[in-house]
């Protein structure tokens, strides 16, 4: 994302966010942004996007962490989660699953299944493992703007829903922590109240893509929520991520989600 974190980074999911690492460029080169001429950049979006939605990964693999969870600048919590890439002649599986902490507030077992197929959206199956007669919930467009275990990671941030929106742009090309970048516009074309309605992402040029940075924008244009990938480090060559963060404005919190180093 030993733990599987070196190589390619993929934007498709965090399963593969965790799989590979972006390519980290020279200290101090500096290039100015590249503007697009208004048909170029939707061409350059279609292609981005479907580069991105076809990576997948070669393996399957299985990752042990947890999510820390800040919220108020005070409160501050911890949940194992284990996620486990699951690869099939017809698709590919994401398995996030966290596991019950006995603390002052007892937090409830979550499974999410991201069910990835090439050329159809994705689905969202979520669930209280556990519990007796429980059925999954089937999550669908804006239905998948709902928190995961109570963090800041919504299921659809996890499956990085917005890149199955239909208005895709390219909106011009810089650089972003250190690393060369396409700014790419999505834009949801029904938002919900409370959810995104437009997101922009600054995915690594060099392939395979991933993401530099990532921020969400209600209808109103106000900034909900901050991505980043966090513990970057070069092991033998090879950049690896281990944590990404993500930021709620809205809610004044924040989640970390990391993997450890050496996970069979």
């Amino acid at each position: 994302m030993t733990l599987h974190v070196s190589g390619a980074l993929s934007i498709t999911c965090f399963a593969l966010l965790f799989a590979f690492a972006p390519r980290v460029l020279p200290q101090g080169k500096i290039e100015a942004p590249a503007l697009l001429d208004p048909v170029e950049a939707e061409r350059e979006a279609r292609v981005l996007v479907a580069e991105l939605l076809a990576q997948k990964p070669d393996e399957n693999i299985t990752n042990l962490g947890r999510l820390i969870i800040q919220q108020n600048r005070t409160s501050l919590s911890e949940i194992p989660l284990r996620l486990e890439t699951i690869t099939t002649a017809t698709n590919w599986l994401s398995v996030y699953e966290t596991v019950p902490v006995p603390v002052a507030k007892p937090t409830k077992a979550e499974r999410l299944v991201v069910v990835h197929t090439h050329g159809r959206p994705n689905q969202y199956l979520l669930s209280e493992p556990g519990s007796p007669g429980t059925v999954p919930r089937i999550l669908a467009g804006n239905q998948s703007m709902t928190p995961f275990a109570g963090s800041d990671f919504w299921v659809a941030d996890l499956g990085f829903e917005f890149l199955f929106w239909p208005k895709q742009t390219l909106l011009r090309k810089e650089m972003k922590n250190n690393k060369f970048c396409n700014v790419l516009e999505s834009v949801n074309p029904n938002p919900a109240s409370q959810g995104y309605a437009r997101v922009v992402s600054w995915i690594t040029a060099d392939k395979p893509h991933g993401p530099a940075h990532a921020e969400a924008y209600d209808a109103s244009g106000k900034k909900l929520k901050a991505f980043d990938p966090k513990t970057i480090e070069k092991v033998e060559g090879v950049y690896q991520v281990h944590s990404v963060e993500m930021r709620n404005l809205r809610a004044r919190s924040r989640t970390v989600m990391e993997f450890n180093s050496d996970t069979d």
